[in-house]
């Protein structure tokens, strides 16, 4: 009997486990409590755009002249972004998903990346300027 470790070919075949892998242009992360319950992802949601949406409504109050409107605007979505991304990658979660115990994570148990929660992100902004060009 030898102890060598087995081929590297021999991952192919049915004799070992193999990892699933992810691909790069899917939505792989699920919002799941540590018992795999997804309760609370829509409240969760929804929770976080209102806290963003106040973030930018206040800026909106506090900013006078005709580029209030744009202070705004610009204020909701940086705070969308710092909270959805850096903090939510420093953290684990957000404000929402603490709320209902959630955290983002890939169905093989890992965290995302700051970068997939930056692709993330700018998927989510485009899919609602999709939903609203798609009149029939």
């Amino acid at each position: 009997m030898s102890n060598a470790a087995p081929p590297r070919h021999a991952a192919r075949n049915s004799g070992y486990e193999r990892v699933p892998t992810r691909s790069k242009n899917e939505f792989p992360l699920i919002g799941r409590t540590s018992s795999s319950d997804e309760a609370g992802v829509i409240p969760a949601f929804l929770i976080d755009m209102a806290l963003h949406a106040a973030i930018g409504v206040t800026a909106w109050y506090l900013a006078s002249g005709t580029t209030a409107v744009l202070y705004g605007i610009l204020a909701w979505l940086s705070a969308s972004f710092l909270h959805r991304t850096i903090i939510q990658n420093r953290t684990r979660t957000t404000i929402g998903k603490c709320r209902y115990g959630l955290r983002l994570r890939h169905p093989d148990g890992t965290y995302p990346t700051t970068w997939q929660l930056t692709v993330q992100w700018f998927r989510g902004g485009w899919s609602c300027f999709d939903l609203f060009s798609s009149t029939d």
